[in-house]
């Protein structure tokens, strides 16, 4: 295969993986923006600063302050002291948040079971065959990150 060939082919996964990104957001039943969404799963792997997450989610640390501000009060993340610098606060998840991230992975899960059970035969096993590439390329996207951003 030629350098070029393999570019284009890249080119080609990479499209098509975006489609199937927008695919599964759009086949999700909707709960909160993606934005919140997303700062809910990355505190899914433990408390972060407000800094952290804005660097996480690209965003502001000032649009994630009011981010977190909302979060908390709706009771879905709280602030807590940081164990390693009594100056600063980390956001961890509450439980109402945990239960909010556990049926929005159950909802997402059933819709796309649904489309993915239409598929035919050859097709499923094809999607099979690329999760080691899509767990290699997704590995460490929850991991948190430095606490002291």
């Amino acid at each position: 295969m030629t350098l070029y060939s393999s570019s284009v082919m890249d080119a080609e996964i990479a499209e098509g993986l975006q489609r199937l990104t927008r695919w599964a957001i759009r086949s999700t039943p909707k709960q909160m923006s993606m934005t919140a969404l997303g700062t809910l799963g990355s505190l899914s792997s433990g408390p972060l600063r407000v800094s952290a997450l804005a660097e996480r989610e690209g965003t502001t640390q000032p649009g994630m302050t009011a981010l977190v501000n909302r979060l908390a009060a709706a009771g879905y993340v709280q602030r807590i002291a940081d164990p390693t610098d009594g100056r600063a606060t980390l956001v961890q998840l509450t439980a109402k948040g945990e239960r909010t991230l556990a049926d929005r992975r159950a909802a997402r899960t059933a819709a796309l079971r649904d489309h993915l059970r239409a598929l035919p035969p050859e097709h499923r096993e094809a999607l099979a065959a690329a999760l080691p590439a899509i767990d290699y390329l997704t590995s460490g996207l929850d991991k948190p990150h430095d606490r002291q951003n």
